[in-house]
């Protein structure tokens, strides 16, 4: 890792001990501080610079659609060929990612250009006009999109998941609908990307400018309100509980089903634990040598794909929590379903394939490399999650005492004999749902109930 240093508050320059990125806080406007995180590019004449928000669509859905109606206008003085031009010839290019608990707009390109870059996003931020019949269009190509994603599989089971996981109130229906697009004034949506730089942000650079050039083109081009807001609280999705097992199916005409088996019971996430964990998954669950892999697809043939995983939660509210995956033909699933409870319950042991799994996973740490914007990228992961240093280093120096012993344990103890729902996306008239109906209640939920429209 490079040198490093952990946030520290204006008022407070003091020695500092190494961290895994630069984090300080002396930009100031008036009053305001304004946090950045820096890593310099001693590579080349290249920049990547963002402000990065610390919330989304879980505090207003419309956010969204602000980004993508944005994509098809110009301002007030340029044409949105005309802007696309401007950003041409200076080399470099903007974008506004918006997620469920974060916004990110971001500019690259050229480092020299940086300064106009920046002014010419600014200025569109600021000054984007509206069309009424641009906005149609872009509505009716959204909307098609939407159409069109309720007769693809993937998509309809990547919904349903979503639905079986953390239920109807969940980031994929938290949507509007085009009636709701239709009826909204489509500046209010060009109001919320202007209004951004009133909230409080991180400016997020890597690239060759000094800090004290940074700092120049920050305080002197993108200029936030005096006084920034705090970010404002949204409503998070929340990961259902699994007490008791239970069918969640949705319908789909096909020969084969996709199914996944998922396990939640509120596990607060432990670090300590995230070696023995990475190396659960590498030996049970992940590629071609795996215990998943072996049982199900070389020695049984029973399903197309595949796989199992223990999830980390990416943020400190979030639990732990594990799911089996299968794509199988109608009628090898409750073959899969007897076979995936069978090494569940007794997980096959062998020292061999432990040993192939532990030596994969610690040299593919051993050559991963966080560079560039990703160092940055890597901070922002590791706050969200509570901690100050890189998981993988503490993984990679951990592998070496983790034994065979311990991945079963740990799979006994969180895995083996528990509750599970089981969300299936299939045709009934294809399956045998009497003998389905012995491993729990059924539900029976709707395409349009897990799209949302």
């Amino acid at each position: 890792m490079s040198d490093f240093v952990k946030e520290v508050q204006a008022s407070e320059v003091k020695p500092i001990e190494p961290r895994f990125v630069d984090f300080k806080r002396d930009l100031t406007f008036g009053q305001q501080p304004l946090p950045y995180i820096y890593v310099q590019n001693t590579l080349n004449g290249r920049f990547t610079l963002a402000f990065h928000y610390e919330f989304g669509t879980d505090v207003d859905r419309r956010y969204s659609d602000a980004a993508d109606y944005l994509e098809f206008l110009g301002t007030d003085s340029l044409t949105a060929e005309q802007l696309q031009q401007q950003f041409y010839k200076l080399a470099c290019s903007y974008n506004i990612s918006v997620g469920t608990r974060h916004i990110d707009v971001t500019l690259s390109g050229l480092s020299e250009n940086m300064a106009d870059a920046l002014a010419l996003l600014e200025h569109f931020l600021a000054n984007a006009k509206s069309d009424p019949e641009l906005y149609q269009q872009a509505v009716a190509i959204r909307e098609k999109a939407r159409m069109d994603a309720k007769n693809d599989q993937r998509t309809n089971f990547q919904y349903l998941v979503q639905y079986g996981l953390y239920g109807p109130e969940n980031h994929l229906r938290n949507t509007m609908t085009a009636s709701e697009l239709m009826q909204t004034d489509p500046q209010e949506l060009l109001d919320l990307l202007k209004n951004l730089k009133q909230y409080a942000h991180t400016v997020l650079y890597y690239g060759p400018m000094s800090e004290t050039a940074l700092a120049n083109v920050i305080t002197t081009v993108h200029q936030p309100t005096a006084t920034l807001l705090p970010a404002p609280e949204g409503k998070h999705e929340t990961l259902q509980p699994t007490p008791q097992n239970e069918i969640l199916i949705a319908p789909y005409d096909a020969k084969n089903i996709y199914m996944r088996m998922f396990h939640n019971e509120g596990r607060a996430w432990n670090p300590d634990e995230a070696a023995v964990k990475a190396l659960f998954n590498e030996y049970y669950g992940g590629g071609m040598n795996t215990v998943v892999f072996q049982e199900l697809r070389e020695a049984r043939g029973l399903a197309y794909n595949a796989f199992a995983s223990y999830v980390e939660p990416s943020y400190t509210d979030r639990p732990e929590y594990f799911f089996t995956h299968i794509i199988t033909q109608n009628d090898k699933m409750l073959d899969c379903v007897r076979q995936f409870h069978v090494i569940l319950d007794t997980i096959p042991q062998s020292e061999a394939s432990f040993q192939i799994a532990k030596d994969a996973l610690t040299k593919r740490l051993a050559s991963q490399r966080t560079t560039k914007f990703g160092l940055i990228n890597a901070w922002l992961s590791a706050q969200q999650r509570g901690i100050d240093y890189d998981l993988n280093e503490r993984i990679y120096k951990a592998l070496a005492n983790v034994t065979l012993q311990d991945i079963v344990t740990f799979e006994q103890q969180q895995m083996a004999h528990k509750p599970y729902r089981y969300i299936i996306l299939g045709d009934e008239k294809e399956l045998d749902m009497k003998a389905l109906q012995k491993y729990g209640p059924v539900k029976r939920v709707s395409t349009e109930e897990i799209f949302g429209y």
